[in-house]
Formats: C-alpha cells, sequence, structure tokens
C-alpha cells in the first residue's frame, strides 16, 4: 500500500509537470490543436479536473465512463482519443457506449469539431474523471454530416488527426486514436503489448505478415511515443500541407517507402479487428463469430453505418445526433443552452 500510495504521488508531480509543459507549448504553437484537458485526469488524490472543475473523489464514477479515478490510474500513460462533430455525434454516444459495457477505464479525450457537440459533450463529460471533451483550435467545422463527396471538407477534417497525434506523442503518452464509427467486444489493450513504433490493420498481408502491398488503416491505431513514431508523424503532417487528398493515403505512400524512417509496425489480425463489410462477412458465416475492435470503415455514410449497426444488434443509443442535443437542451438551461 505505501509502496504504491508513492508511485501514485509521483505519477501525479509528474503529471502537472507535463500540464506545465503543455500550457507552455500550446502558447507557443500556432498550428496545432491544443489539448490541455487530456492530461489532468492522470493526477491521484483529491485533484479536479481543469476542464470541469469538478472534485474527483477516487470511487465516483463518471457518467459517461462509468469509471472512478483508481481505475483511470491502472492504466497510466496512455490516452484514448477520438474526434467528433455533430453529424456523427450518435455514433460518437454509440461508441463510448459499448466501451462502457466491456468495463474499458481509459484516460479518454474528445476533440469536438463544432459548437453544438461540445456543449453537449461537455455537459455529458462534467465530473467523470475518464472523458475530457476538448473544443479544437485549428477551425470549427460544419455541424452536420461532413460527406466524402465533399472532398475538400472532409480531407481537410481527416487532416486534422496528425496535429492531435502529435500534441500527445510529444508529451510521451501512448495514444489509441479510434474513429467514431468502431464498435468495442471486448478490450483491445492486450494486444497492443511488446516492442513497437505504430499498430494497426493491414486490409492486404496475411497476418502477421507485412508486405509490399500493406494498406493499414489509420481509423483505430495505437502509437508509442519513440523517437520513429515522433518523426512520421511530422513528416506525415508536413506531407499533408497544401493537399487535398485521404490522410490514410499519404501515411501508406511514407510507410511503404520508410520516409523519413523504417515503422516498426505491430499488425493486428484483420479477424479481431475487422472493417465493417469483413466483420459481417464473418458474421454472416458464423453467427457466433467474435470480434474485439469492429471498425465500419468502408461502410460509407452515416445512415448506413448506423443501419448496419441496427441489424447486428449494436446500436445502443436510443435518438438521433439532433435529438440527443434537444433532449439535452430541454432538460438544461444555462451558459450552453444557447445558439
Amino acid at each position: 500500500m505505501a509502496v504504491n500510495r508513492v508511485l501514485q504521488v509521483l505519477f501525479f508531480l509528474q503529471s502537472v509537470a507535463l500540464l506545465g509543459l503543455i500550457m507552455h507549448w500550446s502558447r507557443n504553437c500556432d498550428s496545432c490543436v491544443i489539448l490541455k484537458t487530456a492530461m489532468i485526469n492522470q493526477a491521484t488524490g483529491n485533484m479536479y479536473s481543469k476542464a470541469t472543475s469538478v472534485p474527483f473523489a477516487s470511487t465516483e464514477r463518471g457518467q459517461l465512463s462509468n469509471c472512478t479515478l483508481n481505475d483511470i490510474l491502472q492504466r497510466p500513460g496512455v490516452v484514448m482519443l477520438t474526434i467528433t462533430n455533430l453529424g456523427f455525434l450518435d455514433m460518437t454516444m454509440n461508441m463510448l457506449a459499448s466501451v462502457r459495457r466491456v468495463g474499458i477505464c481509459v484516460n479518454t479525450t474528445i476533440i469536438a469539431e463544432d459548437e453544438k457537440v461540445y456543449k453537449y459533450l461537455h455537459k455529458k463529460a462534467k465530473g467523470d474523471p475518464a472523458v475530457h471533451v476538448a473544443m479544437t483550435n485549428s477551425g470549427l467545422m460544419q455541424p452536420g454530416e461532413v460527406k466524402r463527396k465533399n472532398a475538400r471538407t472532409y480531407f481537410d477534417l481527416l487532416k486534422k488527426r496528425q496535429g492531435y497525434f502529435l500534441s500527445l506523442l510529444e508529451q510521451g503518452f501512448e495514444v489509441l486514436f479510434t474513429d467514431s464509427d468502431t464498435f468495442w467486444f471486448r478490450d483491445p489493450f492486450p494486444y497492443f503489448q511488446g516492442d513497437f513504433d505504430m499498430s494497426m490493420m493491414d486490409t492486404n498481408s496475411p497476418y502477421p505478415t507485412r508486405t509490399s502491398r500493406a494498406q493499414h488503416c489509420s481509423g483505430f491505431i495505437y502509437m508509442k511515443p519513440t523517437d520513429v513514431t515522433l518523426l512520421f508523424v511530422k513528416e506525415w503532417i508536413r506531407s499533408l500541407k497544401g493537399k487535398h487528398i485521404m490522410d490514410q493515403i499519404v501515411m501508406n505512400k511514407l510507410l511503404q517507402a520508410d520516409q523519413p524512417v523504417h515503422v516498426n509496425i505491430k499488425p493486428l489480425d484483420i479477424k479481431l479487428f475487422p472493417p465493417g463489410p469483413t466483420f459481417y462477412e464473418f458474421l454472416a458465416k458464423n453467427a457466433s463469430y467474435s470480434a474485439v475492435v469492429m471498425h465500419a470503415a468502408t461502410i460509407h455514410g452515416h445512415d448506413e453505418k448506423v443501419q448496419k449497426f441496427k441489424s447486428s444488434n449494436m446500436w445502443l443509443v436510443n435518438a438521433s445526433s439532433d435529438e440527443l442535443v434537444a433532449r439535452e437542451q430541454s432538460l438544461y438551461v444555462g451558459p450552453y443552452t444557447s445558439n
């Protein structure tokens, strides 16, 4: 017990130091996203989150996560990151509900890309030691669904993600980035053990081999803050500047060319971490098929994704995005109800 307490105090001091670095960094970075709220819930004892100003008791359970501060302390130095806007709020809530149902507790940061979704999630996360909501400072997006046919806006949204990755990696955090159109059946974190730079699913190579035809998916990716990962993400950001192209295409070109450095990738088994069509193909052949996390990639469009989730009893939200916001506004009168 005494040793654990000493470790917790040391980790708290480290967290405070990191927060100070983030505050300094954010004042000197015009092109990056500020993630001040992501780190404070790594603290211990009777501390509080500067994102919510609500005291965190060590045994208090969060509304979104159902996790306590003690639960979060069991996985130090790791941040789960996702981004969303109003068009995908319902899907984000569905993903969070699946994480909660599995019982996973991890320091979680959600970047809100528009004001409406920020107001909604900010209130939902109030007092939750596991979940923090940050407003993007790289430019607000339209509140509705950003569709692929609107290529420029769609690609601009995808290009924001690498700045979020870098801001956390540079502080020494391991980062699990997940798109909101994922569904979690089991805990994926045991699959991220070992010596590697990045871990993700490859749709073209036979697991666990990485071939010259590899096509890695950037929508569910685990990154360790190694020198290699930092160099790669910086080059990824540089290569996307001024271009209207899918960020994943650029990522795979860099990986195939070993630019700027060879990245040690730990592959994820496509049977355990399948994209949408593969998941439903496996499910059709075997009703008892069990995945770890399914990513509805290549199922295009919000409505199509929701329909597929509902068809397999994977839709845990009983309202659309607009209905969720309207319900919250009708229940709450305060500084976050104005349009």
